[in-house]
């Protein structure tokens, strides 16, 4: 591992692996931003990327890491993460579910069949369904 010391932005590259996995810092909320995993997931399998296997969690043991919400990019977007985080162009997954209804007359909540994700061309919030394919970018403090 090698340890770094640079800024782009709001953002320093705290750790690189040997492979060219970078870690970054959001100077404004302290939150870790790991780099876009290889292999896109499905929604239920994608906060299991996020786990002790994860090339990011042997560079910063110490770290929980996790997958971000959407206010999270949201908040990393307006600190420039588009400019200052390689590997932005995809479509990331976040831990934050579409609310629906069921069509009952209680009203109950029903399981989520969508969850927001992460526009990192447009810099912006769209909408999933959980069985398609995007990518991951885990989050830790």
């Amino acid at each position: 591992m090698k340890n770094c010391n640079s800024a782009k932005g709001e953002f320093a590259l705290v750790a690189r692996s040997e492979l060219g996995v970078e870690i970054y810092k959001d100077l404004k909320t302290g939150l870790l931003w790991g780099d876009r995993i290889t292999t896109d997931f499905n929604h239920y399998g994608s906060p299991k990327a996020c786990t002790n296997d994860l090339t990011e969690a042997k560079l910063l043991p110490d770290v929980k890491w996790r997958l971000p919400t959407i206010n999270e990019f949201e908040a990393a977007a307006s600190h420039g993460m588009k400019d200052s985080l390689p590997h932005m162009f995809h479509a990331f997954w976040t831990s934050t579910p579409i609310k629906s209804r069921s069509k009952s007359r209680r009203r109950r909540m029903a399981q989520p069949a969508q969850a927001y994700i992460w526009d990192g061309m447009e810099q912006r919030s769209d909408v999933g369904d959980l069985k398609d394919a995007a990518s991951v970018r885990c989050v830790g403090r």
